[in-house]
């Protein structure tokens, strides 16, 4: 897994690529508790070049979503995951037509806009 970290007027961006395995995992927990750690709370997780996503890297998403939304403080955005990533959230039943555990948005940029929206109300 790689990891490449920028930030937006109120969002931060961490791009992945690669794949999230049990191995990767800590690298990306510590990122992500560091922007919880100094008060960034609209983050971003561009998944494009994700490759593939073990069950410690889903268990890793769903935490942090969690810990992101604690208190309607922000969210943890995820942004233009490829097909095979879209078809594991389905099968492990974390996104149907009608629900989703995440806010998943099909680019960057359409994440970005949400991140800032979220962040001026």
């Amino acid at each position: 897994m790689h990891t490449t970290i920028s930030s937006g007027a109120g969002w931060d961006l961490v791009a992945l690529g690669g794949e999230i395995t049990s191995a990767e995992i800590s690298e990306l927990e510590e990122v992500l508790q560091r922007f919880l750690t100094v008060g960034r709370y609209n983050v971003i997780l561009d998944l494009a070049q994700v490759t593939y996503i073990g069950s410690a890297g889903l268990s890793l998403l769903i935490r942090y979503t969690s810990a992101f939304r604690r208190w309607e403080r922000g969210d943890l955005h995820l942004a233009a995951l490829p097909e095979t990533i879209l078809n594991l959230l389905q099968v492990a039943g974390l996104i149907s037509e009608d629900h989703s555990h995440f806010s998943i948005y099909p680019t960057v940029h359409a994440a970005a806009e949400a991140a800032q929206k979220r962040t001026s109300q």
